[in-house]
């Protein structure tokens, strides 16, 4: 793919390793937009579950809503019910 001289300096394209900063730029917004979860970006761009929480709060991701963080909550409850009947 070619992106103009114009586009790439301020993305920061035309400096070392340009196909990651445009990987990187994709699961971002992939994640921003619903699309991707943290897993998916973790994995995506070859993270460890460390890597990606430092990686989405540098580039100041949105945490998980408290809606998100309670069916976490209760997903665990009921996978813990599962194996302590």
């Amino acid at each position: 793919m070619q992106i103009p001289d114009s586009f790439a300096k301020p993305l920061r394209l035309d400096g070392p390793q340009p196909a990651r900063r445009v990987l990187e730029a994709l699961a971002l917004e992939g994640y921003r937009s619903g699309e991707l979860s943290r897993g998916q970006v973790g994995e995506v761009l070859g993270l460890s579950f460390q890597e990606t929480e430092q990686f989405l709060h540098h580039h100041k991701a949105p945490g998980l809503t408290p809606e998100q963080n309670l069916e976490g909550v209760r997903n665990l409850e009921g996978l813990l019910s599962q194996k302590n009947p």
